[in-house]
């Protein structure tokens, strides 16, 4: 796959962009290889959404962390292949919960074949990436273990808060480090481990990307409910039309100033038409949004703060960088 551009990084030092590029084409070809299956059904849903795109960026974690100690370990390559392919079988099985209809600009798994083959593929691709792992120590697997496990977690509590209008800021912080951030912060750590660095790194890594795996998230629920159609590639409101209640809408749940409107609206279940219109309108409240956004900004400038602790270079900057993309494109930046 070519890849002009760096989701996140824009212009990197030359050298580092050389090797990031040249190391996902390899992740590429390697995750082609591992999702063959020998024909069938399976042959045709286990390559379906990693061909359909993605922009790899927890393998690019794994590359990028890797330069904190030796980035041309052989075993980063599998390392971030294994990362890939827990990222995608949690689409598979995210796509059945949520009843999506599409995914990467392609229909869902679910909506081509059924929920049972999209379950099916999601398990069959947890179980390939176990496989990769087992092949880069017990550490490694261990890791991979109980990451899946907290995704499963985060995933559950998720589900359990559907359409609670009582959910806690501090509750729904939780669900998404379990949910979103720990493969993130796995990524980071992977990365470090498989690339030797020292263990002092490897903590720092890990905790930056706990730190950037919550901003990316946050960033991600306030694009939800102000960015355009043609911005998100869908409908703006997803995640209220499905009965999660993301940051921003907690905020305007508990401080806003159409509190009770807004409880009114949502207390019937989740909203949509005219509800789902009125009630993005009180989200978008100013004063909401800033307040959601020094959230993101919190987050990001404890993900800088732990990159600062890293050896400067290159890669570092990367790191430093990233993390800011993600407060600039929610309107969180100025750092």
């Amino acid at each position: 796959m070519s890849r002009r551009q760096i989701p996140g990084l824009g212009p990197l030092d030359p050298a580092l962009e050389a090797d990031v590029r040249a190391r996902l084409e390899e992740v590429e070809e390697a995750l082609r290889k591992a999702v063959v299956a020998d024909g069938g059904l399976l042959g045709q849903t286990a390559p379906y959404l990693l061909e359909a795109g993605g922009k790899r960026f927890r393998p690019m974690l794994v590359l990028l962390a890797g330069h904190f100690g030796d980035p041309a370990d052989p075993r980063l390559i599998p390392g971030a292949v294994a990362i890939e392919l827990v990222h995608a079988a949690t689409l598979y099985h995210d796509d059945v919960i949520d009843e999506a209809d599409s995914r990467h600009g392609v229909p869902s798994a679910n909506a081509r074949w059924s929920n049972t083959v999209a379950i099916l593929t999601g398990d069959y691709l947890f179980a390939r990436a176990s496989e990769i792992s087992s092949d880069l120590g017990p550490d490694v697997i261990a890791l991979l273990a109980r990451t899946i496990a907290t995704l499963c977690d985060g995933q559950i509590r998720e589900v359990e808060a559907s359409g609670d209008l009582g959910h806690t800021v501090e509750a729904y912080l939780e669900i998404i480090r379990r949910k979103t951030a720990a493969l993130i912060a796995t990524s980071c750590r992977l990365g470090g481990m498989l690339s030797d660095a020292p263990p002092e790194r490897i903590a720092l890594l890990e905790a930056y990307g706990d730190a950037l795996g919550t901003a990316f998230q946050l960033s991600d629920d306030i694009m939800d409910v102000t960015a355009s159609a043609e911005e998100l590639g869908k409908e703006p409101g997803v995640d209220m039309r499905e009965g999660v209640y993301t940051l921003p809408v907690l905020l305007a749940l508990r401080e806003g100033p159409d509190a009770a409107e807004l409880a009114a609206l949502l207390g019937d279940g989740p909203p949509s038409d005219e509800r789902l219109a009125r009630a993005l309108e009180i989200v978008r409240d100013p004063e909401i949004l800033g307040r959601a956004r020094a959230v993101v900004r919190a987050e990001v400038d404890r993900a800088r703060g732990l990159a600062h602790r890293l050896p400067d270079g290159p890669a570092r900057a990367a790191l430093l960088q990233l993390a800011e993309f993600l407060a600039v494109r929610c309107g969180a930046g100025g750092a």
